[in-house]
């Protein structure tokens, strides 16, 4: 898989609830190769393929979130420091000391109490949120509403690395990395042998909301009669991490999980896709433990009269922490799943 354009996706400042940076370059990537792109009432970036020749058999509907963990200014400081609250899972551990950027383009620095001045118990405990603050080298608030104001979003530091034996790291890889191989699949798609008639999910709100959301309202709205799921799976494949708690390998190909703490996936998708796997020689791996994370697929397929569902995970590293690690072996491995998918 080409990974210039995922580069551009980690770039953007796109955390949940201000989408559009991420949806205005996915859009302008897509909508030569769709019939039809659209947005729905909240924001979901929706586009569809039909078959070429004849109605189709079927409606499939394919679902990537396209938001990530970030912040929304909650307040302003007399001294012009920025306080936030935090959208999406996000380790306060990480933060202290990280650079951030606002949808505005204005960066800044989080900052909590120094290390040297915490008492020993301080030491001890995760940074609460409400002890961070954001630096943005003003004098005082007047200063600081001059660039920003409360409600304003944010998220890290845009960058993109490429690291050694084909692993990429960066802000937001896990997800944008899945919205990527969909956009890679609708490129490839050849009309002349569709017979399904295929629905490209790009939503929002995932990571605030908990997977109740855009994907949700989507579902309801086109009420496929199979959906595919992709998103981040979380890795800790490293020495010292008990197996079953290891998540997924970086590495290890596409992530197909028979269930997790909210969905058990569609049995005859699900061995499907494990067959094509073993039969092509494309790497798979089942998460470290059935009961793994939920996805979108946990609104999914209740939705309506139910809607049979397959999650395809991509192993990440660091999750949700503004330096994620993914691996180019897996999203090759996934994309060709896909493809066979639609087939």
């Amino acid at each position: 898989m080409n990974t210039e354009f995922l580069k551009s996706l980690a770039k953007v400042c796109a955390p949940s609830g201000a989408e559009k940076a991420a949806a205005s370059i996915i859009e302008k990537e897509i909508a030569p190769f769709c019939d039809e792109v659209k947005y729905d009432k909240i924001g979901n970036l929706i586009a569809k393929i039909s078959p070429k020749n004849g109605a189709p058999e079927k409606k499939m509907m394919l679902v990537s979130h396209m938001d990530e963990v970030g912040f929304m200014v909650k307040s302003i400081d007399n001294d012009g420091r920025v306080r936030i609250a935090l959208l999406g899972d996000v380790d306060t551990r990480t933060l202290s000391g990280r650079r951030v950027t606002f949808t505005n383009g204005v960066c800044g620095i989080v900052a909590a109490k120094p290390i040297h001045v915490l008492s020993e118990g301080e030491r001890s405990k995760p940074t609460a949120v409400k002890s961070l603050y954001i630096e943005l080298g003003t004098k005082d608030k007047a200063e600081t509403e001059e660039l920003i104001r409360v409600g304003d979003y944010g998220t890290f530091e845009p960058k993109f690395v490429e690291m050694k034996n084909g692993h990429l790291a960066g802000k937001a890889l896990g997800g944008r990395s899945c919205v990527a191989l969909l956009c890679e699949l609708i490129r490839t798609i050849d009309k002349e042998k569709l017979k399904d008639e295929l629905y490209f999910v790009f939503s929002v709100k995932r990571e605030i909301a908990k997977m109740q959301f855009g994907a949700e309202t989507a579902a309801f709205t086109l009420a496929p009669d199979f959906a595919v799921i992709l998103d981040a799976t979380a890795s800790a494949d490293f020495d010292g991490v008990k197996e079953y708690d290891r998540g997924a390998k970086c590495g290890g190909g596409v992530v197909l999980a028979p269930a997790d703490m909210k969905t058990i996936y569609d049995r005859r998708a699900f061995a499907e896709a494990v067959s094509f796997c073993e039969e092509n020689e494309i790497s798979f791996q089942y998460p470290a433990t059935a009961a793994g994370a939920e996805t979108e697929a946990s609104a999914i397929h209740k939705t309506g009269v139910g809607i049979p569902s397959l999650s395809l995970g991509v192993a990440t590293r660091n999750l949700r922490s503004g330096a994620e690690i993914i691996s180019q072996n897996d999203l090759d491995a996934t994309l060709a799943l896909l493809k066979h998918l639609v087939k």
